[in-house]
């Protein structure tokens, strides 16, 4: 492979990803029946055929890559190395592929003197590493720690240093490493307060102040982030005890001590001016965060100072930041806000109503956000990241009256985000509600002893109960697929190993969402137990035992309809070709008793009207559920 044969396939490649992007957008254009079922077939097709073309390619090149000495030039390595670069500032891009990129050159650059160019490649894994372990904390986590604390440590010769490039990613470096890894919990509050004094040694050197001039953005990013590790490590050291890991994310009380203490010193002498403007919105969060914690000022007040700075500034928000950091600026103007709005909101001490009817405010912002706001930008995992922390967020559940209404809040916030996920779920949906209801009407004893029912009579007098609750298992099975959904939807190229692996997280991770909440704890099972065997013995995750939980039954509902949908859809799953029903009942009689309920395969096959209902909504009424599904959410 030389260097012009790379060149071209990444130029092609970022062709397709603006292609992919197109036909999405053409998905959500207003359009009569006939043009988006069009649209939607002349999707489906490319993703077909690019994927068969992606495959082909990628097994006859990355072999090549995959061998200890692969046989290209200097130039097609330098190329290769450019490529990587471009991809990484790309708007879009993927990060399992920029991945795998990274990993090729790590084998070539390893023992090289190329300082530039093993720091990029350090800095694409560091980056990557982190994205993913928005999704799953670890390994990535530990990874993204250490790539970046390589590069940090270079800041110890930054004078002798010539490059811009390994300059800028130092700062950028130290950045993740006492923000971002700190939140994620790969870097302890000590870490981040060590390395935070790091960064002030290197902003007060003679080595930084020698490149002031010759390179003014590098300086300027170490002010901004040293300044901004200021404002923050007071409400970060104190996120850490609300977390799921609080018992590991331990701070010492001198350290605390000593972080409230340089904290008020700031704020004492911070100049704010009369007229707070957008980008102002970490020293307003925070300053109310901390004020709030250490008893300077109430909950009430703190809500309305943020509140009042909220409606104000939101008009103006496309003005924040610079340009190369806009949209990230944005996702952390809007989830920062409000969820410190929220957060206070819960805590004030106005009457109930009230509360409620902000809380209503504020879903609509985070709705009007993300209706406009690109999926398939680089910072789609920060996005989906930020929306879980609101979906999720305990205190936030105090605000609803009904189990009914908290499912509905996970509902709109994150599962109709997407529409494959969400469609999916509907489909899904759709099959258990068929199922569920000939066996209600005409084999009931199937379902005595589920939820305490005691005879055939009482499952029937039970009938709406049982199939609300299908409705909403369906629609929340696959709730701990929204941090993934940029691999989920990559349906034009075969999935990494690495994605497989994250892919295959996401039962337990929606199972940890659920039981936040007693009333959402009751699909905890069905989360977590959608993918595991009948028998117990295949499938995961390994760590789940679903032939003990008292949400079998419906579990062995679900499993069979997800495999259903997955196994029929001949438009959003483009990665195999689509099955007839019946191929896939073949299947389920063929495993039944090992992955399969027994039971329920054995009703379906003898329940002739049944099975043309699982005809009939996997194929005419698949498009119909499609069509209204977007016209209602996405159009």
């Amino acid at each position: 492979m030389n260097s012009e044969q790379i060149r071209k396939f990444f130029a092609d490649y970022q062709v397709t990803l603006k292609r992919v992007e197109q036909l999405e957008a053409a998905m959500r254009i207003k359009s009569d029946w006939d043009t988006w079922c069009a649209a939607l077939r002349e999707r489906a097709e490319f993703f077909r055929t690019e994927y068969a073309h992606m495959n082909a390619l990628m097994r006859s090149v990355m072999p090549e890559f995959a061998k200890e000495e692969p046989a290209l030039d200097d130039d097609a390595w330098n190329q290769l190395q450019i490529s990587m670069m471009d991809f990484y500032r790309a708007d879009t891009h993927d990060l399992a592929l920029l991945m795998e990129l990274a990993k090729i050159l790590q084998k070539h650059y390893g023992h090289s003197n190329n300082l530039a160019a093993m720091t990029d490649v350090d800095l694409t894994l560091a980056y990557t590493n982190l994205e993913f372990s928005r999704i799953l904390r670890e390994p990535y986590g530990t990874r993204a720690r250490d790539y970046y604390r390589k590069i940090s440590v270079l800041s110890r010769n930054f004078g002798a240093i010539k490059e811009h490039s390994v300059h800028q990613a130092i700062v950028i470096s130290y950045a993740n490493l006492v923000m971002s890894c700190c939140v994620l919990g790969s870097v302890t509050m000590e870490e981040a307060f060590s390395m935070w004094e790091e960064m002030k040694e290197l902003q007060a050197s003679d080595a930084l102040a020698a490149t002031r001039e010759s390179e003014p953005d590098v300086g300027r990013l170490l002010d901004i982030f040293t300044e901004r590790f200021r404002t923050d490590a007071y409400a970060l050291a104190k996120s850490f005890d609300r977390t799921i890991e609080a018992h590991t994310r331990f701070v010492p009380p001198e350290l605390m001590s000593r972080i409230e203490q340089i904290t008020a010193e700031y704020y004492e002498k911070l100049d704010k001016p009369e007229e707070s403007t957008a980008d102002m919105f970490q020293i307003i969060t925070s300053q109310c965060d901390f004020d709030c914690e250490t008893g300077r000022r109430t909950a009430d007040e703190c809500w309305k100072e943020i509140h009042t700075f909220f409606r104000k500034t939101k008009p103006k928000v496309k003005q924040l930041g610079e340009v190369d950091v806009r949209e990230i600026d944005v996702i952390s103007y809007y989830m920062t806000c409000l969820d410190a709005l929220i957060s206070f909101l819960v805590e004030t001490t106005m009457p109930m109503e009230d509360k409620k009817r902000y809380f209503r405010e504020y879903q609509q912002d985070i709705r009007d956000f993300i209706a406009d706001y690109d999926t398939r930008t680089g910072h789609s995992n920060t996005l989906n990241n930020a929306l879980e922390e609101l979906a999720f967020f305990p205190n936030a559940y105090a605000l609803f009256d009904t189990a009914e209404e908290k499912i509905d809040y996970i509902f709109r916030l994150v599962v109709a985000r997407h529409c494959t996920a969400f469609l999916h779920s509907l489909m899904v949906s759709a099959f258990a509600e068929a199922i569920l209801s000939a066996i209600i009407d005409k084999e009931p004893a199937l379902m005595v002893g589920y939820h305490g029912m005691t005879s055939p009579e009482d499952v029937q007098a039970h009938r709406a109960k049982i199939l609300q609750f299908a409705h909403d298992a369906a629609l929340l099975h696959d709730v701990g697929k929204n941090s993934m959904l940029e691999i989920i939807e990559t349906q034009h190229r075969p999935l990494t190993d690495e994605e497989f692996g994250i892919i295959r997280s996401h039962p337990n991770r929606g199972g940890q969402y659920l039981s936040i909440d007693e009333d959402l704890a009751r699909y905890v099972d069905i989360a977590r137990g959608h993918h595991k065997f009948y028998n117990g013995k295949g499938g995961y995750p390994n760590d789940f035992d679903n032939t003990a939980s008292p949400e079998r039954f419906m579990i062995d509902i679900i499993t069979v309809c997800d495999c259903l949908d997955a196994a029929t859809d001949q438009y959003g799953r483009n990665y195999h070709q689509a099955k007839t029903t019946d191929e896939v009942l073949a299947e389920f009689k063929r495993d039944a008793g090992v992955r399969y309920n027994p039971d329920i395969v054995r009703f379906i096959l003898q329940d002739s009207a049944l099975r043309d209902t699982l005809r009939e909504i996997s194929g005419s009424r698949r498009l119909t559920i499609y069509y209204d599904t977007y016209k209602h959410y996405f159009m």
